[in-house]
């Protein structure tokens, strides 16, 4: 990898952090708590949280770099993205339906909001990684 790809990487990577984190927050802290009763807004955490998102971000950004797929394009970023969105989230979530006794429907939406939040964020590597050289 050349010194423009590796800048390229880390842009991509810090850029799809930050973009998911701020995402999660606005659903989470300002639109959940409007359509769901038993949802609060809470800021404990926002950089562990933010710190989450960028590791999440590198992980998406060396697997659409490295894949073998035969064009790197939006689609593939997102295809990328919400595999990675159901990957970190729903087999955790069951586990905790199972231990804590949370409702399997709501893990269900979870990690289907999940697959439109890393879908984004897999979009995002998309375009700053594929965007051609100046």
């Amino acid at each position: 990898m050349n010194i423009f790809n590796a800048r390229r990487g880390i842009l991509a990577t810090v850029v799809a952090g930050v973009s998911m984190w701020i995402l999660a927050g606005f659903w989470h802290n300002l639109v959940l708590p409007l359509v769901h009763p038993n949802a609060a807004a809470h800021h404990e955490g926002l950089l562990i949280g933010l710190l989450a998102y960028v590791i999440l971000a590198a992980i998406m950004t060396y697997l659409f770099v490295t894949s073998r797929w035969p064009q790197r394009t939006v689609v593939r970023g997102l295809v990328l993205g919400a595999v990675v969105g159901v990957l970190w989230v729903f087999p955790h979530g069951l586990a905790m339906a199972g231990v804590h006794g949370t409702s399997i429907g709501y893990e269900v939406r979870n990690a289907l909001y999940h697959v439109f939040e890393q879908g984004i964020g897999g979009v995002v590597v998309a375009c700053v990684v594929t965007t051609p050289k100046p």
